[in-house]
């Protein structure tokens, strides 16, 4: 019987099933090693982590069970192959128990089955949810067989060598052509299985084989059924692992998976991959570094060092890291236009054959293709335009390994030999977009092509496979169909490229299609009395027109002083036009009306129109694409662009609050900041009020020109929904080009591809400080206001984002106010949500308005973003950010608090993106 066991367990699940599987195989084992899953945290302070309990329960439960001295537990938060894989390695264990995970994918669970079995030929013991608790009086196995008796074998090795206790093997095989039971039954005897051999003929496809072999096992009575690895080949595996984990996870009948004996095929051997790239005069090339493993299961391989050969001879070793190698330019200065020189790769970290690749010097424009689209109706037109164009296909999700993906492309178009296949994280830096959603990778797709046009690369057009189809000022974009309408044609010719005096505002101007203009006064405003009062003012002085969009319009005291301002312009015969989102406002959506725009909307000169109202049952774009924009507009003059929605949190000041530590959480303000701005940009601002107006419903007008009003430049960025990602491109492009100090003010979760540019200014010496607040407020010594529990949820998730920047030397304050005249003293400090979205680079540019620095506003939500080119002002935006920095807390990654929730952080960051991208 068996020694040496490790078990895998759900600390949540009650332990007397794999209790009661375990002791059949191993009744006095030497060591058990049992690793359990728990998302709880797994430190030993106070109050007792119920996990830790869950531990108790399972020895208790096994008390009576012979265990030798070898006896230990480790706790893990999720299912990692490899960790699992590691600690069977380092215990020895000859056989694996894994119980029913019912907080894992089936999928992940069977993965892991399947990997121990086949590439680590360990036995493993599945124990389904319907498993029994008490040991069976019966010993009657059933055996899991292929019709020509491959898996007999490693059963026999079972029996002979374990001294498994049997009184009957009941053969299940899926036989097809009559007489193959008579030769199981030959090849039985001659293996010398001696008990009665029953056959069980099963006729079920190899999709419901799981389910099949189940139910015949509880039919005939089985304690439990052996499955030998050898038994099916590797596609009946890779079946077995995407059809069959429900059944697994579900069983009635623990299964016995024995190890696989005969030869693995590249289908469960660990394997290396490598992308393709382009040769740019403005950008190095780079590559991706992928690890195939089980059932092509893709995963980046550890830190390590490619070296790089080129006919045969090594051109150099560069270090990879997070699955992307950047390579110097100089080492390809060899290459031509043209040219396209196979290369190989080696890796430290996986010895073994060269892993080929392609690098490509275009001469022609690039026409970059998602990789996932349906070819074959395509194939004639890509290779007529192969011509006048280079096809560049991305892959935009590592779902599929790339040396797979190379070799379906060269089937389906054998006239484009070799297919040029790049990676989009490894250009975009995303971290292969772990934290964005699949809905967005036309966005994606698109963003490749800017970030090759930045470098100097002629993009002739960008073809995606998504309905929705994103759009660009100076890069055409084509659907499937828009393709096959060019089919008589070459491909399109690039369009025009923006004029730009130097190569940041060249990438500005292609990021977010916004020229810089000169003729502005503009100014900011961090105090929410002050911002109040002086909206309330230019309301009050409006002659003509008064125009207000806003993401979140509030009932309370301060909405309503906005009301009556409002009702007093209309009242002197201004036209006064408010476009409220219809989800976060609350109104005309699922019947709700919000009671302040109800009554705004019944006063002469009021109009209201609600953005995107939602009924029945929305879809997931409908509810994630939101127009996020704040700002208020005066007579075509006067434009308020901010962070600010309507409503007390957002223009109270902190000193008009008297708080108590009773106090609610929302009756604490939060920072934020907006520009009050005047010139020619303020009719672009209309504009795009006007368009999101009449989308409403609302009734077009005209937009006059407003007249300069100062000497300061500055630019406007917008973002439309999945449209673009406008709003994201210019915060990286700043994050890219800045040369000494980088100042951010944001409380919302780093998207991993701008927390990635912050490690990269690092790493070139750019100072990097991030100012930011608690979701929910706190007082003193981390002691809640009332209410506002689940926010503490978010404020591990904006913390996880920031423990790589911290780590890598950035600067990070968690923001804190003193104590105000009006606050109950034993409050101390008091720490506020911060709701400002601020980035200041070196002390030249300024970008400020509604976009945040999350996945969610950089791709799902409308947004608007003024970006201030004037050194005067940052000067000033970095001298009032000074005392808001010296009062807050200064984290130090050493703190003993800050260490000690490192895991919650690190748990919620990995868990929570799947819940809210």
């Amino acid at each position: 019987m068996f020694r040496r066991l490790l078990i895998l367990f759900d600390a949540s699940a009650d332990p007397e099933q794999v209790l009661t599987a375990a002791r059949r195989l191993a009744p006095a084992p030497d060591s058990v090693h049992l690793y359990g899953l728990s998302p709880e945290r797994r430190d030993l302070e106070a109050p007792r982590p119920p996990s830790l309990n869950a531990l108790d329960r399972f020895w208790e439960a096994a008390k009576d069970w012979h265990v030798g001295t070898g006896i230990g537990h480790q706790l893990e938060d999720h299912l990692d192959v490899d960790a699992l894989t590691l600690s069977a390695r380092q215990h020895h264990s000859e056989l694996v128990v894994i119980g029913p995970l019912l907080g894992t994918s089936p999928h992940a669970r069977a993965r892991v089955i399947l990997s121990l079995a086949i590439r680590e030929r360990l036995h493993v013991l599945s124990v389904g949810a319907h498993c029994p608790t008490v040991p069976s009086p019966t010993s009657r196995i059933t055996l899991a067989v292929a019709p020509d008796g491959r898996g007999l074998g490693s059963v026999v090795d079972l029996i002979t060598k374990r001294g498994l206790p049997r009184t009957e093997l009941i053969a299940l095989t899926s036989t097809e052509a009559p007489g193959r039971a008579d030769q199981l039954h030959a090849l039985s005897r001659a293996l010398g299985v001696s008990e009665t051999l029953r056959m069980e003929s099963l006729a079920q496809s190899v999709l419901g084989r799981a389910e099949a072999f189940e139910s015949a096992a509880r039919r005939c009575g089985a304690d439990l059924l052996l499955a030998p690895a050898d038994a099916v080949d590797d596609m009946e595996a890779l079946m077995l692992g995407l059809f069959g984990a429900r059944a697994l996870q579900d069983a009635h009948v623990p299964t016995l998976l024995l190890p696989r004996t005969l030869p693995t095929s590249p289908l469960f051997e660990e394997r290396h991959a490598v992308s393709d790239s382009l040769l740019l005069p403005g950008l190095e090339p780079r590559f991706a570094i992928e690890r195939v493993g089980l059932l092509l299961n893709v995963s980046v391989p550890e830190p390590g060092v490619l070296t790089v050969f080129e006919g045969g001879s090594p051109l150099g070793s560069s270090q990879h890291q997070g699955g992307t190698a950047t390579l110097p330019a100089s080492w390809f200065s060899h290459v031509r236009s043209g040219h396209l020189p196979a290369l190989a790769f080696t890796c430290d970290s996986a010895p073994g054959e060269p892993i080929p690749c392609h690098l490509l010097a275009p001469e022609r424009p690039l026409l970059l293709v998602d990789s996932r689209l349906a070819l074959e109706p395509l194939g004639d037109v890509l290779a007529r335009m192969s011509g006048t164009s280079h096809p560049v296909f991305v892959r935009l999700r590592d779902s599929e390994p790339l040396d797979t993906c190379r070799e379906r492309l060269r089937k389906q178009l054998p006239g484009l030999m070799p297919p040029l296949l790049v990676d989009a994280s490894a250009w975009l830096d995303d971290l292969r977009a772990d934290d964005v959603p699949r809905q967005v990778d036309a966005q994606r797709l698109l963003r490749v092509a800017v970030r090759l046009a930045m470098a100097g690369a002629a993009i002739s057009a960008v073809i995606t496979r998504d309905e929705h189809k994103p759009v660009h000022p100076f890069i055409r974009t084509l659907t499937e169909s828009e393709l096959l309408l060019l089919s008589e044609g070459d491909a399109p010719a690039p369009l025009l490229l923006p004029e730009a005096p130097d190569t940041i505002s060249r990438e500005l101007a292609l990021a977010g299609g916004g020229q810089c203009a000169g003729g502005h006064a503009i100014d900011f405003e961090f105090d929410n009395a002050a911002a109040r009062e002086s909206a309330i003012a230019a309301i009050d002085a409006a002659r003509s027109t008064v125009h207000w969009q806003c993401y979140i319009v509030e009932d309370d005291t301060v909405t309503a002083r906005f009301a009556e301002a409002l009702q007093r312009a209309a009242g002197r015969g201004v036209h006064v036009r408010l476009l409220a989102d219809a989800l976060y406002s609350g109104h005309e959506t699922f019947g709700v009306m919000n009671p302040v725009l109800v009554k705004l909307s019944k006063t002469p000169n009021i109009e209201v129109r609600a953005i995107a109202p939602l009924s029945g049952l929305p879809s997931l774009s409908a509810l994630k694409q939101r127009n996020h924009r704040k700002m208020l507009l005066v007579d075509t003059e006067q434009a308020f662009i901010t962070g600010r929605n309507m409503g007390a949190p957002y223009y109270t000041g902190f000193n008009e609050v008297a708080l108590r530590r009773t106090s609610h959480y929302r009756d604490v303000p939060w920072l934020d900041c907006g520009a009050r701005l005047s010139g020619p940009l303020v009719s672009d601002l209309e504009r795009a009020f006007l368009a999101e107006w009449t989308r409403a419903g609302g009734a077009p007008y005209p937009v006059p020109v407003a007249a300069p009003a100062g000497e300061m430049s500055a630019r406007l960025v917008l973002h439309e929904g999945l449209e673009d990602t406008h709003t994201l491109d210019t915060q990286l492009a700043l994050i890219r080009h800045a040369k000494s100090r980088l100042v951010l003010v944001n409380t919302f979760p780093l998207l991993l591809e701008l927390q990635n540019a912050l490690v990269a200014a690092l790493r070139r010496g750019v100072r990097v400080e991030v100012l930011f607040g608690s979701v929910r407020p706190h007082y003193g010594h981390q002691d809640h206001f009332a209410g506002g529990t689940f926010r503490e949820v978010a404020d591990r998730y904006v913390r996880s984002r920031l423990d790589a920047v911290i780590d890598a030397g950035g600067i990070a304050y968690e923001f804190a106010m003193p104590p105000a005249p009006a606050w109950e003293p034993e409050l101390e400090r008091v720490f506020p949500h911060v709701h400002a979205k601020l980035l200041v680079q070196d002390t030249a540019t300024v970008a400020v308005g509604s976009a945040n620095l999350d996945v969610t506003a950089a791709y799902w939500e409308s947004e608007a973003l003024l970006v201030v080119h004037d050194a005067p002002f940052a000067e000033r935006m970095l001298a009032a950010l000074e005392p808001l920095l010296a009062t807050s807390r200064r984290i130090d990654r050493e703190d003993t608090r800050w260490r000690t929730e490192a895991e919650q952080r690190a748990w919620v960051g990995r868990n929570w993106p799947s819940l809210v991208g």
